[in-house]
């Protein structure tokens, strides 16, 4: 407790001095957190979306990414019924996209999901319900922000070539229900309608652009994508883990710039730490040489000196923990509309451990950089100190 109250009272001794330094740590403190944060946020908050609805497997056309292409599934309904015969499967989610235009002469683009109400999880309802009789469709957030609800009608014809001229005349939908479209793009206007009618409409009949499957409690994702595989089924299968592992991959750099902005803020943590205890300590060469000089051991002049340094670090930490969730909270919102990202995509994600960690390494980088000019000081003379400390 004597040291507690001893080092407390050396940083209350120049307070100008010590917010300075606090402010510094708290900086990279919340740098070292963001970096923290950004190095596993994409790849946890795509595993979340990815198995957010039970589903550990996707099915997709040979050698392309789903509605990327015009490409997909070929006799959708003899696939779908393989799937489902494999024992480890309990569910079949098929999904068939396609571009719509909106509006009696095919004015703005929408992006229509045919889905199987019974079996999908590509959606949550926020109201209404799911679309079942064939002019029913359910619409996403941007068009329900744009004064589109339940009870209203749409007019929907399928897109041409380019996607500008409809290919059909508009057909009349009945909306039934409102809904978060979990891989929609930020501001992707989308609709959901019954599979039936989108190929039906579409001209794509026994399509679908992908299907996700749902596994026995306890099955292997891996095992029974590598089984499915082996039998002969000619179509991209991926577990979820797959697919985060393939993602994290594409997206490594995110975790090296996170990895050299992470290790930027504890060196400056440590150089700011150790110059700060350095010059306190210059201050007090004196005192200290006269402590040890009526019998104070280094061990309890260097813990101290270490707690001084503790003290200030936990200050920066807590400061910073607040800055670097604004400041990630800012980030975020900036990114946020990066091109081809699922809304539901975040950058940063907080996990308690990494606050943790953050703290931790922050409180080691401060700490031993005070321990530098604390050992130094503490091993020079005693004589010769207090001789050169006299007016």
């Amino acid at each position: 407790m004597l040291i507690l109250r001893y080092a407390a009272r050396e940083l209350l001794r120049h307070p100008s001095r010590s917010l300075f330094a606090v402010a510094g740590v708290a900086v990279a403190c919340a740098m070292l957190l963001d970096m923290l944060m950004l190095s596993s946020g994409l790849g946890t908050s795509f595993r979340s979306l990815l198995a957010g609805e039970g589903y550990s497997l996707r099915v997709a056309p040979a050698g392309s990414l789903p509605f990327d292409t015009d490409a997909t599934i070929a006799d959708a309904a003899e696939v779908r019924a393989g799937l489902a015969a494999h024992p480890a499967v309990t569910g079949v989610a098929p999904v068939l996209g396609a571009n719509f235009l909106e509006g009696p002469d095919g004015g703005a683009r929408v992006f229509a999901l045919g889905i199987d109400p019974e079996e999908q999880g590509f959606l949550t309802l926020v109201d209404g319900r799911l679309p079942t009789a064939a002019d029913e469709a359910v619409v996403g957030m941007p068009l329900r922000d744009e004064g589109v609800g339940p009870g209203d009608t749409l007019l929907l014809a399928p897109a041409g070539g380019l996607g500008r001229v409809a290919a059909a005349p508009p057909r009349r939908f009945r909306v039934v229900g409102t809904g978060r479209f979990h891989y929609a793009p930020a501001g992707e206007r989308s609709v959901a309608l019954p599979i039936r009618t989108v190929a039906e409409v579409a001209g794509r009949p026994d399509r679908a652009s992908l299907m996700m499957v749902r596994l026995a409690d306890g099955a292997s994702p891996d095992a029974v994508a590598e089984q499915l595989r082996r039998d002969g089924l000619a179509l991209e299968i991926a577990s979820v883990g797959e697919l985060v592992e393939r993602a994290e991959r594409r997206l490594s750099y995110f975790r090296q710039l996170a990895l050299i902005l992470g290790t930027v803020s504890l060196v400056v943590t440590s150089l700011l730490i150790g110059t700060i205890m350095a010059v306190s300590i210059n201050d007090r060469y004196g005192t200290i040489a006269a402590l040890r000089a009526i019998g104070v051991s280094r061990g309890s002049i260097l813990t101290a000196l270490a707690v001084e340094s503790l003290l200030l670090c936990t200050a920066a930490a807590a400061i910073g923990l607040v800055l670097g969730l604004f400041t990630a909270d800012r980030l975020e919102a900036i990114l946020a509309d990066f091109p081809g990202l699922p809304r539901a995509i975040r950058f940063f994600v907080l996990e308690p451990r990494q606050a943790v960690q953050a703290g931790i390494a922050l409180l080691l980088a401060g700490v031993g950089a005070a321990l530098v000019p604390a050992w130094r000081v503490t091993h020079l003379p005693i004589a010769a100190t207090l001789h050169g400390e006299e007016p």
